[in-house]
């Protein structure tokens, strides 16, 4: 809190007086000491906050020089009686109180009182603009404040930086001469300052607006908020600005987008909450949306309701191990997400790349499917079934039938192995036209693998036996009628939540050899 003395001169014989005044309390923050001289030619009234002029003591002469010499703010009080009234009435509108003798103690302790209070809230009042102008001029943005006509009554330094001009030369004057504009330039421009005013004059709230201005012959993009300013009685009187130039940054936006239009891929950009506020050209094409359905609205405006689709059903969403991959009828695309750090480290949004790896897919695809594939019979192989026994644990009511084929061997030794895979082949098919192909296998040679799921008891296996003994002798061995050729199966059923597959197969492949022992082109099943 600031502390003040004020100096306070009077020149009077009336001893009374300095003693009424002496009774005042001073106000918070002020103290105030008595200067008093017998000659008032003769005084410094320089630096005196107050002077009190008795007209028993002072010549009428005198009024004037002290008025000139008193500081500008002084306040100067003449005390009169009914013998100087002349002097009142001749010098009355150089004084700024008059004190009547004889002097009531209240009023005129009340009046001294007064004019303390006045004293505080002038120097409160050219604090505050200290405030304010220190405020305003240590802010690099630029801020204003205009009476209802437009006219500039206060400006910070910033705003005089970016005008060239000086406090002097822009206070009272208006939107043209301090930019520098003509009124048909600013006509035929894209400027919106004056406009804006007056919709902050009738709206009397603060405005949210995107400026063009000229400063130093080049354009400036400025983000400028506005406000009304009301007076006691809540009518608009003016209004005060906030600018902040955006060129830089808006330069900066358009070079990224450049590189985001240019790069070979779609691109989403999103802030921390994740809602968007970039996508490229390429996005747009991509899933042919308009930039109004996605700009500000969340990631998941992009998706159906249930996030397994976009919301056009265009692209599956698929999660492959540590990828999201989308998925549409010609083309494969792998979901990258990067964090956008701001310059401490924390999270300020996201960037997703939409990378088109169609080939790469289809071709990795391939490579899995020839490595769990036959390449004969394109039955799932050996590898596929123990990658499915790993993976996957036995449910119950799981049944493994394997099937080999009888006298295979005489075939490849007497007509050759071209005879022999044509058999093979033959019974594959045979084997597609009953079960899924995915339940089935084929091990190796001559030996495939049936897997069923959810039999319920032995019945279901032992048809589906059945089926493959009637099916071979009508669609495979009537083919090749110079050969001797069977098949014959072996069952096992799993009953027992805790056995795993490697059980199983163990349990069908000593029921098969049982069928081998048994005569073969039968099926056995295994039993405890």
């Amino acid at each position: 809190m600031y502390q003040r003395l004020l100096n306070i001169f009077m020149a009077t014989r009336n001893p009374q007086l300095e003693t009424l005044l002496r009774g005042v309390p001073p106000q918070e923050g002020f103290s105030h000491q008595f200067i008093g001289r017998p000659d008032i030619a003769e005084a410094d009234i320089k630096g005196c906050a107050v002077i009190i002029l008795d007209f028993d003591a002072v010549a009428p002469e005198c009024v004037a020089k002290i008025h000139d010499a008193k500081d500008e703010y002084a306040i100067m009080i003449g005390c009169f009686d009914a013998g100087s009234f002349p002097v009142l009435a001749e010098w009355h509108h150089l004084f700024d109180q008059v004190w009547i003798r004889p002097f009531s103690e209240d009023r005129v302790q009340a009046s001294f009182l007064g004019i303390l209070g006045r004293l505080k809230e002038r120097e409160d009042a050219l604090l505050n603009r200290k405030y304010l102008d220190t405020l305003i001029d240590s802010l690099p943005e630029l801020i204003w404040f205009k009476d209802a006509r437009g006219a500039h009554l206060k400006v910070n330094s910033s705003f005089c930086r970016t005008v060239n001009k000086t406090k002097e030369q822009i206070e009272g004057r208006g939107h043209y001469y301090i930019w520098d504009i003509e009124p048909d330039e600013y006509a035929q421009g894209e400027y919106i300052c004056l406009e804006s005013e007056e919709i902050v004059l009738n709206k009397k709230e603060t405005c949210l607006f995107d400026e063009t201005v000229k400063c130093g012959g080049e354009l400036r993009k400025f983000k400028t908020y506005k406000s009304p300013i009301f007076d006691t009685d809540g009518e608009v009187i003016g209004t005060t600005g906030f600018a902040h130039d955006v060129t830089d940054l808006q330069n900066l936006m358009i070079e990224l987008n450049i590189l985001i239009e240019s790069l070979p891929f779609a691109i989403m950009v999103t802030d921390k909450e994740n809602k968007v506020t970039i996508v490229n050209q390429k996005f747009i094409d991509i899933f042919v949306l308009d930039r109004s359905e996605l700009i500000g609205k969340s990631v998941d405006s992009f998706l159906n309701e249930t996030g397994n689709y976009t919301r056009s059903k265009r692209w599956i969403i698929e999660h492959d191990e540590d990828d999201t991959l989308l998925i549409s009828k010609s083309r494969i695309l792998k979901v990258h997400d990067e964090n956008l750090l701001d310059i401490f480290g924390v999270l300020a949004g996201h960037i997703y790349l939409f990378v088109d790896i169609t080939l790469e897919y289809h071709h990795r695809n391939k490579l899995v499917s020839d490595a769990n594939t036959d390449y004969l019979t394109k039955l799932n192989n050996r590898r596929s079934l123990q990658d499915f026994m790993r993976k996957t644990p036995p449910l119950p009511d799981t049944a493994l039938l394997l099937a080999d084929l009888d006298n295979f061997k005489e075939v490849n030794d007497q007509y050759g192995h071209e005879e022999g895979d044509r058999v093979l082949v033959a019974f594959a098919d045979m084997l597609l036209q009953i079960f899924p192909a995915e339940n089935l296998f084929r091990l190796g040679g001559d030996e495939f693998a049936i897997l069923l799921h959810n039999v319920g008891d032995s019945n279901m296996p032992r048809q589906c036996a059945g089926q493959i003994l009637a099916g071979f002798a009508e669609k495979v061995a009537c083919k090749f009628p110079h050969t001797n050729i069977s098949v014959s199966i072996g069952i096992a059923m799993d009953n027992d939540k805790d056995e795993n597959f490697g059980e199983l197969f163990k349990k069908a492949d000593m029921a098969l050899y049982e069928s081998k022992k048994a005569g073969k082109n039968v099926y056995k099943f295994w039993n405890r």
